[in-house]
Order: structure tokens, then C-alpha cells, then sequence
């Protein structure tokens, strides 16, 4: 290993590590692909949530029909203001410098792309919690999947749920020509065995499989399957990426170092932000996916 910790190197070798950090990082982040990645430097930040019922006239007073001279039925849109705190997430760890220079490990960069996997995987489960309410749907769509249908039993239906899934987003005239589907790994090959046991649409997944690096199993029609371990067991989401969510961020991904001469070696990461459910009707939950 080279020897590399002169002091005289320590901003260079810090610009290293950050690049390091957020390369791999960005391969590793499978939710962040669903949202909107904004900037903010306020610790509190709040958006408006606008109801997704489509606006129709008053009872004797409808859209349609309006008489000659008479008054236009009104409608008016609705909103809720909806706060969301920025929370700050970070990893780091000391490595002494006889490790550094010795250990027939590469130490310090297995450590950099652990502390980096980490902070990315922390993130991926907020963003999931988020967009999920937890588990609890309140404000989402959701379906359940009723016993003996789980898609590990024989009597699956999981095109027909992800159909179902869509349906729900399309009836709140949200665009489902390009749709998420996050699995677990589980999941995922409960989804490949079906699909390879109904026939022809196996080799259009296997065909479409070409960006695994962010969990990207294929895409099937208009959705893409994304497999991640931030999924909780025997749930399933389904989202308009882009569109259901927004990850407003503070602090992006960041990598610092702070070296001790001939001692040890810090490497610290961080990153700061939080997600905003923006649009709720564009998010389903499906439950019950397991036995």
C-alpha cells in the first residue's frame, strides 16, 4: 500500500475520498431515483399539498348544461400547508496508521465505501418511510392483498395488483406511462418465478435488466422493477417518480477527512435533508405480497 498520509496532501487526498464516496453512493441510493432532489437552506421547510379530487360543480349546478345568461357553477382548489424538518445523517470512523500503512486489507477505502453504503442505505429508509406513511396509509393509496393471494402462494395475481395499483393512480389523472415498482429481494424472486412460469413476458424483464448498479431489476410494460432491502417484508410500492415526492436537501452526500500525523486517520460522511410526500395519490402501498 502506497504511503500516503504526508499532511501536505490532506485536502487532495479529502477531494479523493469525497469523489469516492459519492460515486459509489449514487449507485447505492434506489429511492432517491423516485423523487425530486431540490436544494434549501432552511432547517424548516413547509409545501402546499393539493387536494387531488377533481373539481366538479355544485349539486343543481353542474359543468355541463349551462343555461343561456345564467351563472357558471364555481369550484375552488384546495390546499394544506405541511412542515417537514431537515434531519442530518452521518457515519464516520478512526483508523490508526498502522493499519493504514500495513494491513494487507485495503482498509481505508473499504472503509470509505462502507461509511458512504451506510449513510446512502439510512437515507433509502427514510425516503421509503416517507412515502409509505410508515406502513400506516393515510393520505397514500394502498391495496391488500387477501389471504391465499400472497404473491408466494400459488393463487398469486401480481400483474393483476400492479394493474390494480396503476388503476388507482391513473383515476387521480396522474400519467402512469412510466411507473416505479420497489420489491424487496424476496419479492423480486417471487415476481421473476411467476412471470417465467406464465411465459412470454420473463425475456422482456430479463431483456430490459441493464442497470442492476441501483437496483434496477427490468422493466415490464410502463414499470420499472427496482429491488431494495429498504422494502419492508410483504409490501410492495408503486410510484410516479418524480411526482410523489421531493428529497429537499441542505447538505448533498459529503466526505471529509481529518488526520492525525503518524496517528490515525478520520473519515467522516454526511448529509442533510428530508423527504416531502407531495403528492399522495400518485403513491400505492401494497400489502400482503408474503404468506
Amino acid at each position: 500500500m502506497a504511503f500516503d498520509t504526508e499532511v501536505g496532501q490532506q485536502n487532495l487526498r479529502s477531494v479523493f475520498y469525497d469523489k469516492m464516496v459519492k460515486g459509489f453512493a449514487e449507485r447505492a441510493y434506489k429511492f432517491k431515483q423516485a423523487v425530486t432532489i431540490s436544494s434549501t437552506s432552511a432547517w424548516k421547510n413547509y409545501f402546499f399539498r393539493e387536494n387531488a379530487t377533481e373539481l366538479t360543480g355544485q349539486s343543481g349546478n353542474a359543468i355541463k348544461g349551462i343555461a343561456r345568461n345564467a351563472e357558471f357553477p364555481q369550484a375552488s382548489v384546495s390546499w394544506e400547508r405541511v412542515q417537514s424538518v431537515i434531519t442530518k445523517y452521518g457515519l464516520e470512523d478512526n483508523i490508526p496508521y498502522e493499519d493504514l500503512i500495513s494491513d494487507e486489507i485495503d482498509v481505508r477505502n473499504r472503509t470509505v465505501l462502507r461509511i458512504a453504503s451506510g449513510v446512502a442505505k439510512a437515507v433509502d429508509d427514510e425516503i421509503y418511510a416517507a412515502l409509505t406513511e410508515n406502513g400506516t396509509p393515510t393520505n397514500i393509496q394502498s391495496i391488500t392483498i387477501v389471504g391465499g393471494y400472497s404473491w408466494d402462494s400459488a393463487s398469486a395475481a401480481i400483474i393483476d395488483n400492479l394493474e390494480e395499483a396503476e388503476q388507482k393512480i391513473a383515476e387521480y389523472n396522474y400519467p402512469t406511462s412510466d411507473l416505479m415498482v420497489f420489491v424487496s429481494p424476496k419479492d423480486k424472486r417471487k415476481i421473476v418465478t411467476y412471470l417465467y412460469e406464465k411465459g412470454a413476458q420473463a425475456p422482456e424483464l430479463a431483456t430490459n435488466a441493464v442497470n442492476a448498479d441501483n437496483g434496477v431489476l427490468g422493466r415490464l410494460g410502463n414499470k420499472t422493477f427496482i429491488v431494495s432491502n429498504s422494502v419492508t417484508a410483504s409490501q410492495a410500492l408503486v410510484v410516479v417518480p418524480k411526482r410523489c415526492a421531493t428529497w429537499k436537501e441542505m447538505v448533498p452526500l459529503s466526505t471529509t477527512t481529518k488526520e492525525d500525523p503518524y496517528k490515525s486517520l478520520t473519515i467522516r460522511t454526511v448529509e442533510m435533508g428530508v423527504t416531502q410526500l407531495t403528492d399522495v395519490k400518485a403513491v400505492v402501498l401494497i400489502k400482503g405480497t408474503q404468506a
